[in-house]
């Protein structure tokens, strides 16, 4: 299981918001966590020093 971390950003300043820390096997499941928890706000994944994937501020589709 790999580290990962991702990176929730506040849309107006571009701080940092909050983040969320989590386990997968790889990278690909990293993201396709989360991209679950993508909620419209902008967000970074890490694993350690390597960005994985942003998600700009689009709001995410439920249907």
């Amino acid at each position: 299981m790999l580290y990962y971390r991702l990176y929730y950003f506040d849309r107006f300043s571009g701080h940092i918001d909050h983040f969320r820390e989590f386990e997968a096997k790889d990278d690909a499941a990293a993201i396709a966590v989360a991209d679950q928890w993508n909620d419209g706000q902008p967000m970074e994944l890490w694993n350690r020093e390597r960005r994985l994937k942003r998600w700009d501020n689009v709001a995410r589709s439920d249907s």
